[in-house]
Formats: structure tokens, C-alpha cells, sequence
């Protein structure tokens, strides 16, 4: 009961802070940013590694990592520890200038190389901003910075930002929408997740069950083949070295893809983006931390019941290896053997664009995929 009134109390407190912020207009809406107090427990885990003292320590421990017969997570993963702790977490709402008739508002948790720009790239009126898609489907949309990155609080990149904290407060952020933010009621909140989102909504509704009412995931399989090839292709470098303007005061445990040619190999397929896309996503990339490499993993979310939707690119890199058209197990192919992650879930369905990478919304196949998934949410 304690926890319970803790949490109302908390809501109360951000619903108000949340209220105070201007709207501004937007296509087919209006939004409001602020950086909100997010309180959480989480159990993280001890890791027995130390920040990297230069680029050569890193590089070596990224070979460990990422070789095929590597046990590193097994060596450096230690006890569960309790980490205690408010963060101010950067979120911008959004509202649509008609809401649809289920009072929906949508949760999108962007990946790794990625802040919440992931979700409206291009600004207002770009064929790659998700975000317009929701607001012209009638649906309220949050994003926000994952801890450490964008705008939002960057703690220790060790021992703070890992999974179990980000994903403690993505479940927060959920129960804050319940809140009636703005004096908005939300009677249908679905979940969107892309890559490292995706896998911090499969935590969270392996916590916490039913906490969405539907789920989208994207750039996602349970496919782990390829996952060491493409880590290793991303060519991690500390990040205040690899770009001091941006990154300058994040401590080594901190790190960033080396450059543009490794952003491509990993994130796009050539022939169907466009190469000042490219372009823009490298000089705006986020960081990610080592502790978030490192305790990453998606486990099933046993006790999740409601849909899910998996749209995955055909060329994946991360998660398909490059070539989604997989069989594995008693599945026709790996966007397919998602639904292994969701054992308890009838209403699941899937979909793969073309001659798409990883970077689903930042293909030229964005409106297409972008139009399936509102259709997907319209027939819910």
C-alpha cells in the first residue's frame, strides 16, 4: 500500500510539472516537452569491468566481446544490486488535433545510436517522422531520451545505465500516462519499440504483464546469429574522442559508432534510403554505455497476453544477420519466431518491408510501414 500511495503521489507531482509546459503546434497536433523526475528501483547487476582508460583498452574488450566463443557476459556479470535513484528523463507529448475514438495514445522507446529524434526524423512534415503518422491517425504519441542519451540525465555508464534501470523506467513512464497528463484520459496505451527498445518492452511486459494493451516491435528477432558480427562492425570508440563537440564531457564508459560507413553497413540497406538521411542520422547519433551492452537480452514475456506486431526489415543486420527470410525451429522465418518470445499472446501478426535494414524509419519504405502499422492499430 506504501509503494502504491508512493507511485500516485509521484504521478500527481508529474501530471502537474507536465501541465505547466506550453503546447506548441505541430501537424495534426500539438506537443509539450519536459524533463520529467522518474523514480525507480531496479535490480542492476555488479559488472566486473572498469571504464576504459583509451581507445585501445575499449577496441580490445569489443573483440572479446563480440568473438565467437566468447563468455565475457558470463565472466563479467556479477550479483544483483539494488540501485535506487531519480533520473530526469526528457519526454515530449504529443496530442492530436482529433483524438481517436479509443482515447489512444501511443509509447515509443527508441534503440541504441538513436535518441527520441529517431521517432520524428526529418522535423514536421517528413515522410520518416512517426510521430506525424500517429497525430494524423488520431493518437496521442510520447517519446523520450532514454537515460543517457539525448537530453536526458547520464549517470554512470557502468553501474546506472543498464537494462533493468531503463527498463523500470519505461514501466514508470507507462503508469505516468495512466496519470491523465494534460487532463488527457488515455484508455488504450500501445507500446512501440525500436531494437533496444523493442527489448526493454519485452523486459517490462515480462515484469509487469498487461501493462500495455497492444505492442508494436520493430527491428527485432530473437535471432541472435548475427549479433556479434554486427556489434563488432559498428567500430565503438570512446565517445568524448570520437566526437569532443558532442560528447566531449561523458566519461569513457560512454561510446559511439566510429563513423558513417559503419552507421550504413549496420543500420541501412543500399538502394532504398536516401544518402543525405544517412548523413543526417550520423551527425546526430546518440551514445550508448557499456553497461547497457552488456545486460541487454530479452527473455520471454511469459505472462503478456495482449497483440503484438512485429515489423522487422527483410535485411536486418543485427537481428536477421542480414537476411530475415530465415526458417528456424518450426518458424518460416525470424520475424516470425518473435512470437517465441510471446508464448501467452493469440492476436500476433507480423510484417517485413523490402529491401530494409535495421533503421526501419530511415528507409524510403518508412510511409509503407508506417501506414501498415496504423492500419494494424485501427483494426485492434
Amino acid at each position: 500500500m506504501a509503494a502504491l500511495t508512493k507511485l500516485s503521489a509521484l504521478i500527481s507531482i508529474l501530471t502537474v510539472i507536465a501541465s505547466a509546459q506550453a503546447l506548441y503546434s505541430v501537424p495534426n497536433g500539438k506537443c509539450s516537452d519536459v524533463l520529467l523526475p522518474v523514480s525507480v528501483t531496479a535490480q542492476n547487476a555488479v559488472l566486473n569491468i572498469t571504464a576504459p582508460h583509451n581507445q585501445q583498452e575499449l577496441t580490445d574488450f569489443i573483440a572479446q566481446f563480440t568473438s565467437l566463443t566468447s563468455n565475457s557476459t558470463t565472466q563479467i556479470i556479477g550479483a544483483p544490486v539494488t540501485n535506487n535513484a531519480t533520473y530526469k528523463i526528457w519526454t515530449e507529448l504529443c496530442l492530436p488535433t482529433k483524438q481517436d475514438s479509443a482515447n489512444t495514445v501511443e509509447f515509443a522507446v527508441h534503440g541504441i545510436n538513436f535518441d527520441h529524434t529517431y521517432w520524428n526524423f526529418g522535423g514536421p512534415g517528413s515522410k520518416y517522422n512517426y510521430v506525424d503518422s500517429a497525430l494524423k491517425a488520431g493518437h496521442a504519441i510520447l517519446i523520450y531520451d532514454r537515460l543517457g542519451t539525448g537530453k536526458s540525465d547520464k549517470p554512470d555508464g557502468i553501474k546506472e545505465v543498464q537494462t533493468a534501470t531503463e527498463v523500470e523506467i519505461a514501466a514508470q513512464l507507462v503508469k505516468f500516462l495512466r496519470g491523465n497528463p494534460f487532463g488527457s484520459r488515455f484508455n488504450r496505451i500501445i507500446g512501440i519499440g525500436h531494437s533496444y527498445g523493442s527489448v526493454q518492452l519485452i523486459g517490462m511486459l515480462g515484469k509487469y504483464g498487461n501493462l500495455l494493451d497492444a505492442t508494436i516491435i520493430t527491428g527485432f528477432t530473437p535471432f541472435s546469429g548475427g549479433l556479434n558480427t554486427a556489434f563488432g562492425s559498428l567500430g565503438w570508440a570512446i565517445a568524448s574522442e570520437q566526437n569532443p563537440k558532442r560528447f566531449g564531457a561523458l566519461p569513457s564508459s560512454y561510446i559511439a559508432t566510429q563513423g558513417i560507413i559503419n552507421d550504413q553497413q549496420v543500420f541501412f540497406r543500399f538502394g532504398n534510403y536516401d544518402p543525405a538521411v544517412l548523413k543526417a542520422a550520423e551527425a546526430g547519433k546518440a551514445t550508448a554505455t557499456l553497461g547497457e551492452v552488456i545486460t541487454q537480452g530479452a527473455g520471454p514475456a511469459a505472462n503478456y497476453t495482449n497483440p503484438v506486431f512485429v515489423v522487422t526489415g527483410d535485411k536486418d543486420y543485427i537481428f536477421c544477420g542480414g537476411n530475415c527470410y530465415q526458417a528456424v525451429n518450426n518458424f518460416t522465418n525470424l520475424v516470425d519466431f518473435t512470437k517465441a518470445v510471446f508464448p501467452g499472446v493469440s492476436n500476433f501478426s507480423t510484417f517485413i518491408p523490402a529491401e530494409t535494414g535495421h533503421g526501419v524509419n530511415l528507409h524510403l519504405s518508412a510511409p509503407q510501414v508506417y501506414s501498415k502499422i496504423q492500419e494494424w492499430i485501427a483494426q485492434l
